[in-house]
């Protein structure tokens, strides 16, 4: 491992960061005999397929990458957006019994473990395969409808027709995959007799055209995004047979499809949303029987946050979780609707991770104390409080074996990178399956930053802070740089490796900056009671609370009041360019990557559940929009812009540079002519950081 005696801008850019390069989407197989998981050369970021044997401890090579290079279709690229995917190789599996199917190079592949895998050439063209539960078929999407594929004979049957542009069967739609956390748009039932899918309708959302100039020839592709206060995609819910036939419509019970399991009786379950997200739908469907029968109705204010904790137990009980009580519990509802709390009222449930149902216990990932960290509790079925299985302070998760008699634990602190370990319940003692080397932050030459609590500025709610100092501070007052997001779906100050390894901060702390990070109310892993602080008023307690953050810096760490700049990326762009118009004289200077400029321009799902409908919340939509304040500009600004964005368009960019200029101030921007919101590519990734990071070192 690289020692970091001076870092470099490649090293910044440069992924992945040190210290992570460890297994990831961990599984066990059905019979929980191994675990498989994908696994990336050193110094590379091609992934490879492992499994790990769980009775002789040892770890072997499943399948490299087949075929000749990364390619992706204009579909995939877009799906990998929506996961945020930035590796290559094998970066997605499926293993049933001895079958394994990866994608790679465009292609499918598939294969018994140990074999060598095949092209499977009537894939050309799928999106979203996935085997069936037997290993002997395929379904899959190709041109908008659903097909399967007898992996025997080699025929394939379309189950769906009628698909045109605007028009799929089987695909999630934009706001699922981005907003509600759902990539799937069918659903095999366990016996794969009956497949559960979507239709979803955008013919009537308008084409938002998004122009390749830097191609050659220029080519524009065409989204159907729905912007806050317009029409959503139609969605709905229907069920065929896997041999094919008719499809049984099942009726609606909500604006948004958030979630749709099989019981283990073999119905379909939804999780339907109405379009505020404030009530949570659970409904019940016997196939045949379009009714939708009320299963669970659960109203939650200010908004709904979609979860994956529901289970439907053998013994007709349901257990899930709430938020009802301002941070996340689990409850078990009785057969007769009769419920109760799960394990401990303390703390706060951040996910369920498994049901051992024989054994009457719950696991799941959360913390008590500090929500800096991250442990592992079980909780019994049937009263108690939870245990914590989780020691070591820092962040701890957990994937178990279907039994829940295994599980795999990933833990890391600031001081040590992740290591990878098999745990056996009930049992002391637990077997490697893989380690960074065994280096540490002090080993490879970067500091551990220091984790701070503060008071936000309503003077009570307790806040969390990261302190990058530098090693060798110059005389006198140092210059601060806030690296902020602040929004709800991200946690910048975890007790775990990652807040070491970022080489951006650690590079501006050995360039003489404080750099500063800090959690504001709104931010994630804290509970709705938390998260809601910003409820209708984006840029609001967010940029109270880091003020207070860098008042805290001048008070207690040397900080110079008149040399503090800012920077972020998305949320964090928005709220960087908050800071400069709301509060230059705290701000003096600030890089925004990708900024929302006004939240009309940004998609329903995401912004109504936070900010309600436009008609209905004009006072927060005016007081959350930039552009219309740029004649408050008095500090040094620099944008940073991908100008195929597909998430947040370069549209709020646009209108921000249009509104400057207009009001004569001076500001700088920099465009990625052929970058996403995620930027790709050592060469951009360094250059972004090359203009955020002179531009900040010049101007702070």
């Amino acid at each position: 491992m690289k020692r970091y005696e001076r870092i470099g801008l490649d090293d910044i850019a440069t992924f992945p960061p040190p210290g992570q390069g460890g297994p990831q989407n961990v599984q066990f197989l059905q019979d929980g005999s191994r675990v498989v998981y994908l696994l990336p050369r050193e110094g590379s970021t091609v992934l490879d397929l492992w499994t790990y044997d769980v009775a002789r401890r040892e770890a072997s090579l499943l399948a490299t990458p087949p075929g000749e290079g990364d390619a992706y279709s204009l579909e995939d690229e877009l799906r990998r957006e929506r996961l945020r995917q930035a590796w290559g190789g094998i970066t997605s599996f499926q293993v049933f019994g001895q079958t394994v199917l990866v994608p790679h190079g465009g292609k499918y592949w598939i294969g018994q473990t140990g074999t060598q895998l095949r092209a499977v050439e009537p894939l050309e063209g799928a999106l979203d395969p996935r085997l069936f539960p037997d290993g002997r078929r395929i379904a899959f999407v190709r041109d908008g409808d659903l097909h399967v594929l007898d992996l025997e004979t080699g025929e394939v049957q379309a189950l769906t027709r009628g698909a045109q542009e605007g028009l799929t069967h089987g695909l999630a739609e934009y706001a699922a995959q981005e907003e509600l956390g759902r990539g799937e748009g069918y659903w095999i039932r366990p016996d794969g007799e009956l497949i559960a899918y979507e239709e979803a309708d955008e013919r009537h959302i308008p084409a938002f055209p998004i122009a390749h100039q830097a191609a050659d020839p220029v080519w524009v592709e065409e989204h159907r995004y729905p912007f806050a206060g317009a029409e959503n995609a139609r969605v709905r819910l229907g069920i065929v047979s896997a041999q094919g036939g008719e499809t049984s419509w099942c009726d609606g019970a909500g604006e948004y499809l958030a979630r749709v399991l099989w019981t283990p009786q073999g119905d379909l379950c939804a999780l339907w949303l109405d379009r505020l997200q404030q009530r949570g739908s659970w409904v019940l469907y016997h196939p045949g029987d379009k009714a939708a029968r009320p299963l669970l109705t659960e109203d939650s204010a200010p908004w709904f946050n979609v979860n994956d904790d529901t289970r439907f137990l053998k013994t007709g009980e349901l257990l899930y979780s709430s938020e009802r009580a301002g941070q996340r519990r689990l409850y078990l509802r009785a057969a007769d609707g009769s419920e109760r709390m799960v394990g401990t009222d303390a703390g706060n449930m951040n996910a369920l991770a498994a049901v051992d149902e024989e054994r009457r216990v719950a696991y799941y990932v959360g913390w008590e104390g500090d929500p800096t960290q991250r442990h592992i509790f079980a909780a019994p079925l049937d009263g108690g409080d939870s245990e914590r299985l989780t020691k070591e302070p820092g962040w701890h998760t957990a994937t178990f074996s279907p039994d829940a008699r295994f599980y795999v634990e990933r833990f890391s602190s600031p001081t040590h990178p992740a290591v990878t370990v098999l745990h056996r319940i009930g049992e002391a003692g637990e077997a490697l399956i893989h380690a960074e080397a065994s280096i540490s932050a002090e080993q490879i030459g970067l500091a551990v930053p220091e984790i701070v609590k503060i008071t936000a500025a309503d003077g009570k709610t307790e806040l969390y802070g990261a302190i990058y100092r530098p090693r060798h501070p110059a005389p006198g007052k140092l210059p601060v740089v806030v690296a902020v997001y602040g929004g709800t779906h991200a946690q910048t100050v975890p007790c775990s490796w990652e807040l070491t390894a970022d080489l951006e901060a650690q590079y501006l702390a050995q360039q003489g900056y404080i750099v500063w990070k800090l959690d504001n109310r709104g931010s994630y892993g804290r509970g709705l009671a938390f998260e809601s602080a910003l409820f209708r008023n984006f840029g609001t307690v967010e940029l109270e609370d880091q003020i207070a953050g860098v008042r805290h810096l001048i008070a207690q760490e040397n900080a110079d009041p008149a040399r503090v700049g800012i920077c972020g990326w998305s949320y964090g762009g928005f709220m960087t360019l908050t800071a400069l118009l709301k509060a230059p004289e705290v701000f003096k200077a600030g890089v925004a990557g990708a900024p929302v400029t006004d939240f009309r321009w940004y998609d329903t799902t995401y912004t109504e559940r936070y900010m309600g409908l436009p008609d209905d919340n004009k006072a927060g939509y005016d007081g959350a929009a930039l552009w219309p304040l740029a004649d408050r500009l008095q500090g040094d600004l620099l944008i940073i812009h991908g100008l195929v964005d597909e998430n947040v368009h370069f549209r709020h960019s646009a209108r921000m540079i249009s509104a400057l200029v207009e009001a004569n101030r001076p500001f700088s921007v920099q465009v990625l002519p052929e970058s996403r919101h995620l930027v790709r590519g050592l060469a951009w990734k360094r250059r972004v950081v090359e203009y955020r990071t002179r531009f900040l070192q010049a101007h702070v």
